[in-house]
């Protein structure tokens, strides 16, 4: 067998569970934004959308980096993380109301047109699924990928069921199926809260063995920013296509960027594990060099043949998944096709950074990267349209890869 097909398999055997994993979350929230995009109508999808990108921006703003940070600190201490665990699950409590708050004020004043019922739902689904990431985090700083698979499978196929008789037996309004993603939420957090449990890590709010709040704060603050300018840059594109244009075309947009995020749970497996394994490099240049080498050659094979599956296929992916109305994502699709290489080597890239504990240098490329992006965006979307918010995707995403492996070459060449 050729020796990288074997390395390949080697890789995928050893990370089944992240596999099942990444594939079951990207399937279902695929199949869930495409029964809601077929069943409404297209100004209705792009509402929805809207306040799904605009919660998860807030929620990632105010998380922090914090689970980040705690599954490289979980994979350092292992059973004795239960106190980091408890502050970030405290800190994630308090920012609740402030969370809350933040949504029902900012659609209020850019959307207000958008019911307050559906506002509030999805900010609920979307904190739901913000604390079930942070348990998530612990149980793969331990490398206990099978638990995190079983309370996700089960969590989405209740969810599932209970999604598809609403809509095709019952015709539910839209707010009742995204109170039934709400409740799957709450299902999955309670199987992790087990799973946590069996792991020999406990919930703690008492001072006792628990970093402080500010100093935790203070510590992840740097990670924290580089992951929120780099959030931002994913999804701020959608609020701004919905200011300056309308909702048809921000459902249209999100239609194409959906299969482009979907198509990277092909390689999105890879970096569950990736974090755990860097921060255990300790700075080693020739193991980093090593892990940088052997990711990226596999991350290049994948994308580019998904590239070529994508923009050549774009037609018949969009109207076969999402119908004949959404056809004006079509030329969409293939310019954000040429984005996935940068995509996947970028989160490569960060990946590493972040690992070592070059925190601040990531924060710098995807700060920069943002501000890129808004710009363009502003300039550009009023002119060209969503078309060039696909082309500003793309430069976003080179210039990230490109910004990190700037960081990445100059710590293997010399002493940083």
């Amino acid at each position: 067998m050729n020796p990288l097909i074997k390395k390949n398999f080697k890789i995928l055997s050893e990370s089944k569970f992240i596999i099942f994993f990444t594939l079951t979350e990207r399937i279902f929230f695929f199949l869930i934004f495409i029964i809601i995009a077929r069943k409404y109508p297209v100004d209705i999808y792009g509402e929805m959308v809207t306040v799904f990108s605009a919660a998860n921006i807030f929620i990632i703003l105010f998380d922090l980096g914090l689970p980040v940070l705690l599954q490289k600190e979980t994979a350092v201490l292992k059973e004795r993380s239960s106190g980091f665990l408890s502050s970030v699950i405290l800190i994630n409590l308090i920012f609740f109301p402030l969370f809350i708050s933040a949504m029902l004020i900012f659609c209020a004043m850019f959307f207000p047109d958008i019911s307050i019922a559906m506002i509030t739902v999805i900010s609920l689904t979307v904190y739901f699924f913000s604390i079930g990431n942070i348990l998530n985090k612990s149980l793969s700083g331990l490398g206990n990928f099978k638990s995190q698979f079983i309370s996700l499978f089960f969590s989405r196929i209740i969810t599932l069921v209970f999604f598809l008789t609403a809509v095709y037996l019952f015709n539910s309004g839209l707010n009742a199926l995204l109170m039934i993603l709400a409740a799957g939420a709450l299902i999955q957090l309670f199987s992790l809260y087990k799973e946590i449990g069996k792991n020999k890590l406990r919930i703690r709010f008492n001072k006792s063995g628990r970093p402080a709040i500010g100093s935790l704060i203070k510590l992840s603050l740097p990670l924290g920013l580089a992951v929120i300018f780099n959030f931002l840059y994913d999804k701020i594109d959608i609020v701004l296509i919905s200011k300056i244009t309308d909702f048809d075309q921000t459902a249209y947009y999100n239609a194409a960027y959906g299969i482009l995020r979907a198509s990277t749970a092909a390689f999105a497996f890879l970096f569950a594990a990736g974090l755990t394994r860097v921060s255990g490099l300790s700075r080693n240049k020739k193991a980093v060099r090593l892990f940088f080498k052997k990711y990226s050659v596999i991350l290049f094979q994948i994308s580019i043949f998904l590239t070529i599956i994508i923009f050549f296929g774009a037609d018949f992916i969009i109207r076969i998944l999402y119908t004949d109305k959404f056809e004006e994502a079509v030329p969409v699709l293939k310019i954000l096709s040429v984005a996935l290489t940068g995509l996947a080597l970028n989160n490569l890239t960060g990946i590493i950074l972040n690992g070592m504990g070059f925190f601040r240098k990531n924060m710098n490329v995807t700060l920069i990267g943002l501000i890129i992006n808004v710009i363009l965006n502003i300039i550009l979307i009023p002119k060209y349209g969503i078309a060039a918010a696909a082309a500003v995707t793309v430069i976003t995403e080179y210039f990230i890869l490109f910004g990190d492996y700037y960081y990445i070459r100059k710590f293997l060449n010399e002493d940083l």
